[in-house]
């Protein structure tokens, strides 16, 4: 099973992830290629290039199609939102991330949207804490979500609701298989 978190910075998505894994260790937490972008020292955000959207996709990518169960908390639907807004100039790079980010969303078994403005951005010296650029972000997300008709599931509310509604839904999901 293949679960991805998807929403804008800050909006609690690693914290779900590794609530998920400490539940249900069968579920590797992929690494978040944003991070691992920093860490081979490119730029993110409003200082992002082409060059790093590239590699950021490839990187997506790969970690996706590791096997067994996995929780993500970025995707490849994310990357597409961030591509469409810091990018709309560039419609080479938007048609190139479309062409090879859509067909992947199908094998997503579970996407779990998490919508901003429900806690403050956390200065974590990676994430944008500019909220008008958060909420930029989640709409483009839901833009994408809309867009390619991918199903999801919105989850709101404290960590623990967040949880709770995540357990609901794996213990549904379950049953049907």
């Amino acid at each position: 099973m293949k679960i991805v978190i998807i929403g804008a910075q800050g909006v609690g998505k690693t914290t779900l992830a590794k609530q998920i894994n400490k539940h249900y260790p069968d579920f590797k937490i992929l690494p978040e290629a944003a991070r691992l972008a920093m860490k081979a020292g490119y730029k993110l955000d409003h200082t992002a290039t082409t060059e790093t959207e590239l590699w950021l996709i490839a990187k997506q990518i790969e970690l996706e199609s590791g096997e067994g169960k996995w929780v993500a908390d970025r995707c490849g639907i994310d990357l597409l939102a961030y591509i469409h807004h810091l990018f709309s100039e560039e419609s080479s790079l938007i048609e190139f991330a479309t062409k090879t980010l859509v067909p992947r969303f199908s094998k997503y078994d579970l996407v779990l949207y998490l919508p901003s403005g429900e806690f403050a951005i956390v200065d974590d010296g990676v994430r944008a804490t500019d909220m008008k650029f958060q909420e930029a972000i989640d709409e483009r997300i839901r833009d994408v979500i809309e867009t390619h008709k991918i199903p999801f599931v919105k989850i709101v509310g404290s960590p623990f609701e967040r949880l709770a509604r995540v357990k609901n839904l794996l213990h549904k999901f379950a049953q049907r298989i």
